[in-house]
């Protein structure tokens, strides 16, 4: 049987994860010895860590929604404790995971991909320092200009809907009295 480099690579990630947990577990062991023997402990251990592959598949975003895709590169930073990213790290893992950019080269869709990360504030939170991480990660955060702007064209178109709405009542019962009527 063949394996793909990709399975190879999955195995022994696995395997490291796996080794990790057993050496965790020896090192507990010893300091519960030394414990034992009124020694000191010899291993610090923090919290348990655990090996997450920082590469996603060659095909995982061929064929999503841009902002999709980067959703889940973002949340994926976040459980690795990387927290929010720059344009071009998002780029990179977005090509490598399958993602096409309809444009004439990589320089053109990094551009793209800034505006496009730029203009939707309810997906994206861009950070001072110009990296990009989702509002949920900073409740405290003060909207941006884009944001503002944004719920304000929302609260105006609501106000023209409501007011269209009202317009469409008003011409339905006055085009209904006359049939009720007859």
């Amino acid at each position: 049987m063949t394996k793909t480099l990709d399975q190879a690579i999955d195995e022994i990630v696995a395997e490291i994860g796996r080794l990790e947990s057993e050496i965790r577990d020896k090192k507990k062991t010893v300091n519960t010895l030394c414990a034992v023997a009124g020694r000191g402990a010899m291993f610090v251990l923090d919290a348990a860590e655990t090996t997450l592959p920082t590469q996603f598949r060659p095909d995982q975003f061929y064929g999503q929604a841009l902002a999709t895709a980067v959703r889940t590169i973002l949340e994926a930073r976040k459980q690795q404790n990387l927290g929010a990213a720059t344009v071009k790290e998002i780029f990179e893992t977005l090509t490598g995971g399958g993602y096409q950019f309809n444009t004439k080269n990589d320089e053109v869709a990094i551009a793209s991909l800034r505006n496009s990360l730029s203009k939707n504030t309810v997906t994206f939170h861009k950070l001072p320092n110009g990296r990009f991480g989702l509002p949920s990660w900073y409740p405290n955060a003060k909207p941006t200009k884009a944001n503002a702007v944004a719920s304000g064209a929302s609260a105006v178109m609501e106000e023209e809907v409501e007011e269209e709405e009202e317009e469409e009542e008003e011409e339905n019962t006055s085009t209904a009295e006359p049939a009720a009527e007859a």
